[in-house]
């Protein structure tokens, strides 16, 4: 093109159009989209490459930055041709000026097309001129949404498809322009740089806030990240807040998009460009944090909503599309929080009546907890109650407590007055494990002028009250005061599937087992029915439980799998729903003698155990961490004083017969082990009122007597066991019961005797795999197993089982030493000779001689100093 064939003047091109604006503060140079860029734009084969990306994305301070990396880096390889557009180039004298004005740098030749020369021409001669160049072209178009002219449109779509080997194009853009961007996919010519790319990741973020002097805890800046979401232009807004501030952490938090240097930002570059009806929309919906189409119609009554918000996400208006079908859309939470308070601040009725409309929109929709949310945004007293009283049971036994008592903390005390609402307020702190919630919610109910009229009023705080005592209290009488109610029995599915669990519960934890599984059974029944999750889950594990008591190992594995199972699935598996689950697993394991597996079980009981909690599950977990820890302690005198802690403060409590039978014995044991006879005495008296009508009362008789050694007092005791006058809580005490018998049988050398009561200790443990009673019954067991082996019938397999778990080196557990040799062994220690401590004892040199044989073999030593260094090892000295 010859300038002196134009016609009227050459278009004035501002120089600023011609370069990237120069930044007004430090840059970041982010190497990943560095290396983007230059896969992008690398290669033989012309190219286009879109940045499409939101405002404040940072698309010209990114390609700005990347040109300075390359000039840096590198002999220039390439004219560089930036173009920033604007309107005016939406006249196709100007565009293609602007072009031409850019390339002039580099072909001195060429000049502005003439004022009407047609499209072609003006492509034609731009690619003529970039022919004629020595080296490639990286043409820079940014802002091309500015570009909507048909003609402007049609001249950019003709260069990209007709673009020379030589030319490689970047476009960068807030939203997809009409241009052949399809064609260009299809034919594998466009390279695209997303909007989730252009987002600042963590370590990004955290070197762009350290530009701005700002160190952030890691907290601050997850924080800091959950609220931005990597939005350059929010971390920037957000930078700026935070430096003038003197709290970085509550600032964070406090950072919304009603901050007025963003606010300024969003109104001017996000929502201020939008015509009339979409701010509209955009101000109506921000109600909710997310919306579908339908719902979108519902709040603002365009029936088009659908359309708009695909529109306002493919022009990248920070509202994207989320869910697995697409079909949810979200504002940019700073964008929700500026909307939101333009809402407030323009048009506080219509904000409360959108929020009665969302709650209406998703009740019918069957999101209860949502549409409560919106009630209580919409300061609707009436509705709020109406729907706790309707709602509020069903949503704790779903699983959804978390949830309902956050909403529930954002009431008004006036509303929480309300018994039918109080009442709901104490099972979701109970659900939670906080009682001291829950009595505050009771007390409310207690002290309220309004009497509760409704039989289901009456109902629901019995429930409640047997609820409460089950963590402490009262519990018998609640109980009792439950059956004086219709509970269980109003028709309304929620209170009385809740009322049945607790009344299961309940009786568990009196001991009423029978009526404590029919009413549980029934309760899994029905809460798997109407997927009530929270009750399936509570149920599945109290079962497991009472199944691991009965010895019944295929229930047990069935409940506890399908509690581990649902768990999993709903995401409570590391929730302190599960402690009581995990001490189950963990006993159980124990008793397999597995005892890394018990060991992991018992830690995360333990772990999850909330501060408050039932007392059973409490000595049970508590105990169960004990038994596993013990054996490898630095101080196992210490674990037993912290287990005889607990036994003393909740002897007051009630407790469920079943577990202190397996407790109880565990704690006799250890205190005998650490050379604590009078702690293990504390144990029978302690739960003498419990355990006295049954076996495990006459067991931990027996074995004090055994150490004392009192045999014959030992088999007395043990005779009515034996013979089913006296039955067991738990199965495996049987077990325990006839290895005694076997020990103290061979000791008198009753050889057949001994061997019935190994066989029958055989017959009990087979079918449970119950291998810790032989494990901790003492080595002895070992020898009456190898002398009847071959002579145990059907138990025969799992004899065998038993003596390769008890090889002939076995560490189990040494027999606890006699009083007197715990007496002797205190004098060891010193250097007193053996007729000297026999002189103290006032017994024979042959005694002494005698006990200090039987204190060698138990501690399995050989010398009086190494038995010193076990004894301390094992906390007896």
């Amino acid at each position: 093109m010859n300038p002196g064939n134009g016609c009227g003047e050459p278009a004035v091109v501002p120089p600023p159009k011609l370069a990237p604006p120069a930044p007004a503060c430090a840059v970041l140079d982010r190497d990943r989209l560095f290396a983007a860029l230059d896969k992008a734009t690398g290669g033989d084969v012309s190219s286009v490459t879109l940045l499409n990306a939101p405002a404040g994305s940072g698309k010209t301070v990114l390609l700005d930055s990347w040109l300075r990396r390359r000039s840096r880096s590198r002999v220039p390889a390439e004219h560089v041709v930036w173009i920033s557009l604007d309107a005016d180039d939406n006249d196709v004298f100007s565009l293609w000026s602007s072009l031409f004005r850019a390339l002039s740098h580099s072909v001195s030749t060429r000049d502005s097309p003439p004022r009407d020369a047609p499209v072609h021409e003006c492509v034609a001669a731009f690619i003529d001129a970039c022919r004629e160049l020595a080296r490639p072209v990286l043409l820079i178009l940014d802002n091309v949404h500015e570009l909507s002219a048909p003609d402007a449109i049609e001249s950019v779509n003709i260069l990209l498809r007709y673009l020379p080997a030589g030319v490689r194009v970047v476009l960068a853009t807030r939203f997809p322009p009409p241009l052949i961007l399809p064609r260009l996919r299809l034919e594998g010519r466009l390279r695209e740089i997303t909007p989730h790319q252009l987002n600042f990741t963590k370590r990004e973020a955290e070197t762009l806030l350290a530009g701005h002097d700002l160190a952030l805890t890691e907290t601050e800046l997850d924080a800091a990240l959950e609220r931005t979401e990597g939005w350059a232009a929010g971390l920037r807004f957000l930078a700026l807040s935070v430096t003038a501030a003197s709290d970085t952490g509550r600032t964070i938090r406090a950072f919304t998009g009603d901050d007025r240097l963003l606010a300024d930002y969003l109104s001017e570059e996000v929502v201020g460009p939008q015509p009339a009806h979409i701010r509209d929309f955009l101000l109506s919906t921000s109600v909710c944090p997310d919306v579908t189409g339908e719902l979108a119609t519902r709040l603002t009554g365009q029936e088009n909503s659908g359309q708009i918000l695909d529109t306002l996400t493919r022009t990248n208006s920070l509202v994207t599309r989320h869910g697995r079908d697409g079909s949810r859309y979200r504002c940019h939470p700073l964008l929700r929080d500026y909307l939101r308070a333009e809402l407030t601040r323009r048009h506080p009725r219509a904000y409360r009546k959108l929020h009665r409309s969302a709650a209406e929109w998703f009740t019918h929709s069957g999101d209860v907890l949502t549409a409560l949310e919106h009630g209580i945004a919409a300061r609707d007293e009436e509705l709020i109650s109406r729907y706790l009283q309707r709602f509020g049971l069903q949503t704790v036994l779903k699983g959804h407590g978390a949830r309902l008592r956050t909403l529930l903390d954002a009431m008004p005390e006036h509303v929480l007055a309300r018994p039918q609402v109080a009442l709901v307020a104490a099972v979701t702190a109970l659900d939670a494990h906080d009682v001291t919630g829950a009595d505050r919610c009771l007390g409310r109910v207690d002290n309220s002028a309004q009497p509760l009229r409704s039989a289901r009023l009456r109902a629901l705080h019995a429930v409640t009250a047997l609820y409460r005592a089950g963590y402490g209290g009262k519990l018998d009488e609640a109980f009792a005061e439950l059956g004086a109610t219709t509970a269980g029995d109003t028709g309304d599915l929620d209170l009385d599937l809740l009322a049945l669990v607790n009344r299961g519960t309940a009786a568990l934890w009196l001991g009423d087992l029978t009526n404590a599984v029919a009413d549980l059974e029934l309760a899994v029944q029905t809460a798997t029915v109407e997927e009530r999750d929270a009750v399936r889950l509570h149920c599945e594990i109290h079962l497991a439980g009472l199944a691991g008591a009965r010895g019944d190992l295929a229930e047990l594995t069935e409940r506890t799998g399908a509690a581990r199972q649902l768990a999993r699935a709903r995401g409570w598996d590391e929730t302190e729903r599960c402690a009581l689950l995990y001490a189950i697993l963990g006993a159980a394991a124990y008793e397999r003698l597995d005892d890394e597996r018990a060991r992991r079980f018992a830690g995360r009981a333990d772990r999850l155990l909330p501060p408050e909690v039932e007392p059973t599950t409490e000595l049970f977990a508590v105990t169960l961490k004990a038994a596993v820890e013990f054996g490898d302690a630095e101080d196992p005198h210490a674990i037993v004083e912290t287990l005889r802690g607990l036994g003393k403060r909740l002897a007051a409590e009630t407790l469920a017969p079943s577990l202190v039978a397996y407790t109880a014995p565990i704690e006799q044991r250890l205190a005998l082990r650490v050379g604590e006879p009078t702690w293990a005495a504390e144990v029978i008296e302690r739960h003498r009122h419990l355990l006295a009508p049954y076996a495990e009362h006459a067991l931990l008789i027996a074995s004090l007597h055994v150490h004392r050694g009192k045999t014959g007092a030992a088999r007395r005791r043990l005779q009515p066991v034996l013979d089913g006058q006296i039955r067991p809580l738990v199965a495996h005490t049987l077990i325990d019961a006839w290895l005694l018998e076997a020990l103290l049988a061979d000791q008198a050398c009753e050889l057949n005797r001994a061997h019935e009561a190994i066989s029958r200790a055989l017959d009990l443990a087979t079918a449970p795999r119950a291998l810790r009673p032989f494990h901790t019954a003492g080595r002895h067991i070992r020898e009456l197993l190898v002398r009847g082996s071959g002579r145990f019938g059907r138990a025969d397999e799992f004899a065998d089982t038993v003596l390769r778990m008890l090889p002939a080196d076995s560490v189990a557990p040494v027999d606890p030493l006699t009083c007197r040799e715990l007496e002797l062994l205190t004098e060891l220690p010193s250097m007193r000779t053996t007729e000297q401590i026999a002189d103290s004892l006032f017994v024979s040199v042959n005694t002494v001689k005698t006990h200090l044989r039987g204190i060698y073999r138990k501690l399995g030593v050989n010398h009086r100093r190494d038995a010193v260094v076990a004894a301390r090892r094992r906390g007896l000295l």
